[in-house]
């Protein structure tokens, strides 16, 4: 047998590449989460608004509850 002259190198391999996520099926926890962080900024706002509505007009303010949230 006669030594080998080329080097064996294997060719090299194709790269992996992560599935695009298909963004219309979302998990039950990703719905929780939107959901939950959706009633947060409306919670937010309502507070908020309670608040400046509070000071600006102080005679007429409808309090959340009957009571301030602040």
């Amino acid at each position: 047998m006669s030594p080998r002259t080329t080097s064996i190198v294997s060719a090299p391999r194709p790269v992996r590449t992560l599935p695009v996520r298909n963004w219309g099926g979302r998990s039950k926890l990703d719905w929780a989460i939107i959901v939950s962080l959706l009633a947060m900024g409306a919670l937010n706002l309502f507070v908020m608004a309670d608040q400046v509505s509070g000071t600006a007009h102080a005679a007429t303010a409808v309090r959340a509850c009957g009571a301030p949230l602040a």
